[in-house]
């Protein structure tokens, strides 16, 4: 284990302590890099350098401030209020890169919380948490230039580099289901109102940057709520009925500005005479070409864990995550829409979510794996040899497929190539 630099307490009523690594300086310095690569990045982005650099930064730190247009996203709110104080874009720009370290440090508290509800993360060095928190943020797709024409496009889930919107989702996205999670697991001791006020707080952002995680976010919820709910019979169903309509409340206002939304984008007719729908359909996922390599090479590391580790997603909180994964593949298989927006893929980024939180999670089960091989395979060394070798080529694989990417994108290449 590691020794502390420094240890701390507070003085607060148990006493707080707050012990520093040398290890916690690297990782902060980590952090620090990724917040100015990012900020060169997207400023790259945002004036369009070059030439090159494509994304949709410029059309949201400067075109949506600018046109007159009422906004609808929370973003495109913040960012109007960023140009009014200099009329430039700089405080966007830093809130982009803030934002991607905010990431990296939800994805390290992610899964510290997974790992100490396991009655683990005490028993592992902290520098192992904090170097999964990078490498996961860089597990994606996996790519094969024979199997894929463009990176992007046709790899299933990469990280939206090109889009704010979608960065401000997951950052919320991840802060809304931990806060869930918080209040959701302990609430037979009693249901915590600041948790409460957490998940709606973070809900609402979510939605109002993209819609697509609440829009599985909330029939996910209610299936671990039947579960729930009917576990124990039905005298206990009457019981745990209130609480949970109760936690289940708390995403009600993020479900009502969805429905709002609805209403502002789609139904109208544009100035070609075209309306704008939205389409349910099975050839949706008949549309999306190369659709099985597509999701095997999306999560090739996730279907790895889980295949070996099925019985733990029957965990509420490993559930919860699956849940939403399943949500999100259904909504980008069967939901897109008409009109101009149809090229967008609106009804697709909740998958892109939906792929980074499951394979998020999965980190934790396959720390646990390492540092408990009691647990899982019976504790047979032979399968657990090859399955952490199968892991290993994976993930290396993943990372190195992401990291290329994101090299490709800091060239100012095409996002979609």
């Amino acid at each position: 284990m590691q020794k502390p630099i420094q240890k701390n307490n507070c003085g607060l009523k148990n006493g707080i302590d707050i012990r520093l690594y040398w290890t916690d300086a690297i990782w902060a310095s980590g952090i620090c890099l990724m917040f100015i690569a990012s900020l060169e990045l997207f400023y790259r982005m945002i004036v369009k350098y070059n030439g090159k650099y494509p994304s949709d930064m410029r059309a949201f730190t400067h075109g949506a401030v600018t046109d007159g247009e009422i906004h609808t996203r929370f973003i495109e709110s913040l960012f109007q209020v960023f140009y009014n104080l200099n009329h430039a874009t700089i405080e966007m720009n830093i809130y982009l890169a803030a934002v991607i370290a905010a990431i990296l440090v939800s994805n390290f508290i992610v899964l510290r919380f997974f790992l100490k509800r396991d009655g683990i993360y005490d028993s592992m060095p902290r520098w192992v948490v904090q170097a999964m928190s990078f490498i996961a943020f860089f597990t994606g797709p996996i790519y094969f230039p024979i199997l894929h024409e463009w990176f992007y496009l046709h790899s299933f889930a990469s990280f939206a580099w090109q889009s704010p919107t979608y960065q401000t989702m997951v950052l919320f996205s991840l802060l809304a289901m931990l806060s869930f999670l918080a209040m959701y697991l302990d609430y037979e001791e009693g249901i915590s109102i600041l948790w409460w006020i957490a998940t709606c707080i973070t809900a609402l952002l979510s939605a109002s940057a993209k819609p697509s995680h609440i829009i599985d976010f909330i029939p996910a919820m209610i299936i671990l709520f039947l579960f729930e709910l009917f576990s124990d019979g039905l005298e206990e169903a009457k019981k745990k009925f209130s609480k949970l309509f109760i936690m289940g409340s708390a995403l009600i206002p993020s479900g009502i500005y969805i429905l709002w939304l609805h209403t502002m984008e789609f139904g109208d007719v544009n100035k070609d005479g075209e309306e704008h729908h939205v389409i349910v359909g099975l050839h949706v996922l008949l549309g999306h070409k190369g659709a099985i390599a597509m999701f095997f090479f999306g999560i090739t590391f996730a279907i790895l864990i889980f295949i070996v580790n099925k019985d733990r997603f029957k965990e509420s909180k490993y559930l919860l995550t699956a849940l939403i994964f399943l949500m999100s593949v259904i909504q980008w298989a069967f939901v897109t829409e008409t009109g101009e927006n149809a090229k967008h893929g609106n009804f697709d980024w909740g998958l892109l979510f939906g792929d980074y939180l499951i394979t998020l999670v999965c980190f934790s089960i396959f720390l646990q794996n390492i540092y408990n091989r009691d647990t899982f395979l019976n504790g047979n060394k032979t399968k657990q040899r090859i399955y952490f070798a199968l892991s290993g080529i994976v993930l290396l694989l993943s990372v190195l497929s992401q990291v290329t990417y994101f090299m490709i994108i800091l060239s100012g290449r095409s996002y979609m190539k």
